[in-house]
């Protein structure tokens, strides 16, 4: 999720870039937001993901629309899926869930006794008639059989071509998940959410960074930590090894884990669905300082 918002009058800028030397509404906020692996949205993506995987290695031609929701105690895996491949969805659904982190309702789900239904069926041939034939079509000839509507960018102002914000909150996820399989939290459990506003200066249409203004952590923990050891813990596992010290200062907001209490998450704390995933091809555009690229297949 990306988020932009106007910065108000009263905002300070930091130390980095002097505020009179250019107009108040030469800067903005711009939030980008990350899901952890153990987040029911983020689990759902990662099991179609790894249906898709199963698909295309033992057959590239595999045509996959893959769909995965769940709740608590239950993962359904449902599409429609035209594949020369033996896949075992079942497994595959309780091997991801098992290596994320899942292994006991205690944490939000059972990987070994959860439900998994699955209902896969093959593409309709009404459909497939439509869209096969790429090796033998001319490219303006070959249908789609979805219809997607997308927007994004290329930016230099990271290694990553991504904005600052959206490579933080998803490096900061990592992070989580990182400390919490290493042990170096384990009051963590799997589920949880981290958001970066970033301010930027508009210098003549290039977007830079200029300091990090609100740093926000959710993560789902067990009943032994305190709030304060929470705090505690992210700053210095989390917040500190992940965000440059260069665009941190005394005015930064940290929001860790507000709402005071994250016990139950999981699939038994809610419900999601994943983005479809689905396999045809892909073309990628960078453009140059954050301004918009697009591309129409």
């Amino acid at each position: 999720m990306i988020l932009s918002l106007p910065l108000e009058k009263n905002v300070d800028t930091g130390t980095r870039f002097d505020t009179q030397s250019f107009g108040i509404m030469d800067t903005f906020l711009f939030t980008s937001e990350s899901v952890n692996e153990g987040h029911p949205d983020k689990l759902c993506d990662q099991i179609s993901d790894a249906v898709l995987d199963a698909c295309l290695e033992q057959d590239p031609e595999s045509k996959v629309a893959c769909e995965t929701c769940t709740k608590t105690n239950m993962v359904m895996v449902f599409g429609e899926i035209t594949t020369k491949a033996n896949v075992n969805y079942e497994k595959i659904v309780r091997d991801t869930c098992r290596t994320i982190g899942f292994v006991s309702d205690d944490v939000g789900l059972d990987a070994d006794n959860c439900k998994v239904l699955v209902n896969i069926e093959q593409q309709s041939p009404d459909i497939a008639q439509g869209v096969h034939g790429h090796l033998t079509k001319r490219p303006e000839e070959i249908g789609a059989g979805d219809q997607g509507h997308m927007f994004g960018y290329a930016t230099d102002e990271t290694p990553e071509f991504m904005p600052l914000s959206h490579v933080l909150a998803t490096k900061l996820g990592a992070r989580l998940t990182d400390v919490r399989k290493n042990g170096t939290c384990p009051w963590l459990r799997p589920d949880g959410k981290t958001q970066v506003t970033v301010e930027y200066y508009n210098d003549n249409g290039a977007m830079v960074p200029v300091r990090v203004h609100t740093v926000l952590i959710s993560t789902q923990h067990d009943e032994t930590v305190t709030n304060d050891e929470i705090a505690a813990d992210l700053k210095e596992h989390v917040i500190k090894p992940v965000i440059p010290e260069k665009y941190l200062d005394e005015k930064t907001i940290f929001h860790l884990n507000p709402s005071g209490r994250f016990v139950i998450g999981g699939p038994h704390g809610d419900a999601d669905v994943a983005a479809s995933i689905w396999m045809d091809f892909t073309r990628l555009q960078h453009g140059r300082k954050g301004r918009l690229q697009s591309s129409l297949n």
